[in-house]
């Protein structure tokens, strides 16, 4: 019985030395930290722009042990914004705001008020633009880029949309494209207090071959002319023609099926009309380069006057 009592003494005496630790002035801290300031009932139909950093440093004092703690991980100090607030809203920060222990108390906030600005919020288009990095191999050349939609709708206040001029895509590596393809590129945020209700956009990237050119020579000059005209001829009757088109298909192009002609509709003149060669060449090519480009368009009986009278001057000549 008598060994029971000493013990609770002594247990008794134990208990009142550690409050007495605990609630020392040995063992109190005051402490000042950061905490963020958390904006409770927003209204929906205005975006909060300033201010923009919403931190406030608080004072706190209390037993060590419960004041260490928060340093690490501080608490929010919330503040409720009423339901018909303005555009304009000065609000205290009181300790009672801030969620701590109640042995903790909170000696100071600053600062110790703010003012909080609200702004509506509006949607606005803007033109997409995609950006290129990297290059496409040798014989690949960009033919066109099409973006579908070509505008994005952004929702945000009135002061972060009047800095915006374009929407930006992820970009397009070209090191990567080999062929035409369409792709699907998400859109880059617009800013802090901006959001997109466009979210992404279709890219299509048209890619063409370098061409290739391949050379036809002396392919004879078709003459076309009316079912009345007759006793006409040209020169020269060949023609030089250079070819352009996709590598692998130019290199297989027969010769025959390169076509130069002249369409005649009248008879020509005693000296001659200059006509110009049109060529039919394979679909899918072009012609780069025609040597001659044009022909000359003749009668036949008035050139082989001029012929004669020539060679009859030459005779003469010779002679004397």
């Amino acid at each position: 019985m008598k060994d029971n009592l000493i013990l609770k003494l002594v247990s008794l005496l134990a208990a009142i030395l550690l409050a007495y630790s605990v609630h020392s002035d040995r063992n109190t801290s005051v402490l000042s930290f950061n905490v963020p300031i958390e904006i409770k009932n927003p209204p929906d139909d205005k975006v909060l722009v300033k201010p923009t950093r919403r931190m406030a440093q608080v004072t706190v004092r209390g037993p060590s042990f419960l004041v260490g703690p928060l340093v690490s991980s501080p608490p929010p100090l919330k503040v409720m914004v009423p339901d018909d607030v303005g555009e304009r809203l000065q609000v205290s920060l009181k300790g009672a705001d801030l969620s701590v222990p109640s042995m903790i108390e909170v000696v100071g906030i600053e600062p110790s008020e703010v003012e909080l600005v609200f702004e509506p919020f509006e949607r606005k288009d803007f033109k997409v633009e995609v950006p290129r990095v990297g290059q496409l191999p040798k014989e690949l050349t960009l033919s066109k880029v099409d973006v579908e939609p070509k505008v994005a709708t952004v929702k945000g206040p009135r002061s972060e949309l009047k800095q915006l001029r374009f929407i930006e895509s992820e970009p397009i590596d070209l090191s990567d494209i080999t062929k035409t393809q369409t792709l699907s590129l998400n859109l880059r945020s617009p800013g802090n207090q901006s959001s997109l209700i466009t979210k992404s956009v279709s890219v299509r990237v048209a890619i063409n071959e370098v061409p290739r050119q391949r050379t036809f020579e002396r392919r004879p000059v078709e003459l076309r002319t009316a079912p009345n005209i007759s006793g006409v001829g040209i020169e020269p009757m060949e023609v030089t023609v250079i070819l352009e088109g996709p590598p692998a298909f130019v290199a297989e192009v027969d010769p025959g099926l390169i076509l130069p002609y002249v369409r005649v509709k009248e008879i020509p003149p005693s000296e001659g009309k200059v006509v110009y060669i049109d060529v039919e060449v394979p679909e899918g090519c072009s012609v780069a380069k025609l040597e001659p480009a044009s022909v000359l368009v003749f009668k036949e009986s008035a050139r082989k006057i001029a012929v004669k009278t020539k060679v009859e001057k030459n005779s003469k000549k010779t002679s004397r």
